[in-house]
């Protein structure tokens, strides 16, 4: 009895040891795990397209990095119902985009809202993590007008509601600007009033194409909207002759000047003249030696 009472205590206490230890084991590789943390964002293009865009990193501060090929899920998220949209991977800066096609209807909240939850479920040295993003759909109108003869550029923002009534937005800034080679040159920053409306007055000494034709671009990024871009081709610009002509003779220009070309000439035939006769003087010089040396 007591051999049996001793070898059961030993088995109770060896399953309590693993028990304990696998416990520990699993505490630590929870330890282990690094935080990850996800950043989401909403943009309209300008040919109104939608773009979400996710980041997700590691690390803080100088140490933070991109996570690179990790799925992100997402999910259009309404008052009562979840729509899965698809899933993206990230790339080597841990960034990812998802396009939508305009006319894409998002499911709402009870304030109107679009939102749009982005979810990466972790592996085994990350945590898991999701971020939300909401916004309204905000349209843009953008119409060119010539008073006096001074030009007008005019916005006009609006929401449309399920049965297609516009609703005019104030107090949105917009960036008004035209496209440049490799950036954009923003001219003014204008805000709507209380009818959605926004003026500028467009310069008359924006150079353009060939044909006067310029972009314009009307830019707005609020919280509520995200970032909103407007792109409309107008022939508002000046136009610019790309055309290439020679400048004829001169120093820099595609020909030396006349006078430059005459000069080395001279130059060159003077110098050839002096080795030529210096050479002749030389074979002179020798003859006449070997003479004195005959005699």
């Amino acid at each position: 009895m007591k051999t049996r009472y001793i070898t059961s205590s030993i088995v109770l206490f060896l399953i309590i040891f693993c028990a304990a230890a696998l416990d520990v084991k699993s505490n630590v590789n929870a330890q282990e795990k690094q935080a990850s943390k996800l950043r989401i964002y909403y943009e309209k293009l300008p040919d109104n397209d939608l773009k979400i865009s996710v980041i997700l990193i590691k690390g803080k501060g100088k140490d933070m990095v991109g996570i690179e090929n990790a799925e992100i899920f997402l999910t259009a998220l309404g008052e009562e119902e979840e729509l899965p949209l698809t899933s993206i991977f990230t790339d080597v800066n841990g960034e990812a985009d998802l396009y939508i096609e305009s006319g894409f209807v998002f499911p709402k909240n009870e304030k109107g809202f679009a939102v749009v939850n982005a979810l990466y479920n972790g592996n085994d040295s990350l945590e898991s993590s999701d971020k939300k993003v909401k916004f309204k759909d905000l349209n843009v109108d953008v119409s060119f007008d010539i008073v006096d003869s001074v030009k007008h550029i005019t916005v006009f923002a609006y929401e449309v509601d399920s049965v297609g009534e516009k609703t005019p937005v104030e107090e949105i800034g917009f960036k008004i600007g035209v496209e440049r080679l490799h950036s954009t040159l923003y001219l003014e920053e204008v805000e709507t009033d209380d009818e959605g409306i926004a003026y500028m007055e467009f310069p008359n000494d924006i150079p353009g194409d060939s044909l006067g034709n310029i972009t314009v671009i009307v830019f707005a990024e609020e919280k509520k909207y995200g970032t909103v871009t407007k792109a409309i081709v107008s022939d508002w610009g000046t136009i610019v002759d790309f055309s290439i002509t020679s400048n004829g003779r001169s120093l820099f220009g595609d020909e030396a000047p006349l006078w430059m070309t005459i000069s080395i000439f001279v130059i060159l035939i003077g110098a050839w003249f002096h080795f030529i006769f210096a050479g002749f003087k030389v074979y002179k010089m020798s003859k006449s030696i070997t003479k004195v040396d005959a005699n």
